[in-house]
């Protein structure tokens, strides 16, 4: 198990999936500034990227991390631990429920942008604001969620400690990435509570084995925690601020 340990992938994949992460973030940011068309089709490029592309490389990314740490943590892989073990029904259970959130999310945001004004305030742009603002979140929260949670567990200690730049670099991440995702969920998403419980809930299973310096020095541990803690502060801050459900200012 050690020598399993020392030689996983778990730093490699750690970085691949943040990228994945941070690129999924970008499409989401410009899907709304770019063009509107793309090759004469009724969709911008963005948008194309968004639907397509991107669940690939976080599907890809998370299953890649998922592997790592299986790897790491029981030495080899095979079919039970990879299939069949309760981490692995929890795994492959919740990144399904995040790329049907995620399609739900990008699809229906297409189909009520593309639809004449008075379709869109209609009993369609109702449903379709559904899966989309509602549906769409709950389901990727979740399946991010559980994702994130069998990672940490299987995950930590897995791989060298990480120090000076490279520790900097996880964290900055993990706040763009694991913070911004948990922010906008609050906001955006208008699940100011659950955004917060899955915060918390999220560091406390990554605090639960390891030792703050430790954690301090997981790349696992910094993928993901320094992100929650500090989604999970701005939105009680906000929160306790605006008295409530916050709002963005524009």
């Amino acid at each position: 198990m050690n020598g399993g340990r020392s030689i996983a992938p778990v730093k490699g994949s750690v970085r691949w999936l943040l990228v994945a992460l941070l690129l999924w973030e970008g499409l989401e940011l410009l899907r709304n500034t770019g063009p509107a068309s793309f090759s004469g089709r009724p969709i911008g490029l963005f948008e194309l990227l968004l639907v397509t592309l991107a669940p690939v490389l976080i599907a890809l990314g998370f299953v890649r991390l998922f592997i790592a740490v299986i790897g790491a943590g029981y030495g080899s892989l095979n079919t039970y631990t990879l299939t069949s073990s309760p981490w692995a029904w929890v795994f492959w259970a919740a990144l399904a429920l995040t790329l049907a959130g995620h399609g739900e999310h990008a699809g229906a945001h297409l189909l009520n942008q593309a639809v004449p004004e008075v379709v869109r305030h209609g009993d369609f742009g109702v449903t379709a604001r559904f899966f989309d603002e509602t549906l769409g979140h709950w389901l990727l929260s979740v399946g991010m969620f559980a994702m994130s949670s069998v990672i940490l567990v299987l995950g930590q200690g897995a791989a060298r400690r990480v120090v000076a730049g490279e520790q900097m670099l996880l964290i900055v991440g993990s706040v763009v990435t694991y913070g911004g995702g948990i922010l906008y969920i609050g906001v955006e998403g208008q699940m100011l509570t659950p955004a917060i419980v899955a915060a918390v809930g999220l560091a406390a299973v990554g605090l639960r084995h390891l030792s703050m310096w430790d954690v301090d020095h997981d790349p696992v541990s910094l993928l993901m925690l320094p992100g929650a803690a500090a989604g999970a502060l701005v939105l009680v801050v906000w929160g306790l601020v605006v008295g409530g459900q916050p709002t963005w200012p524009w």
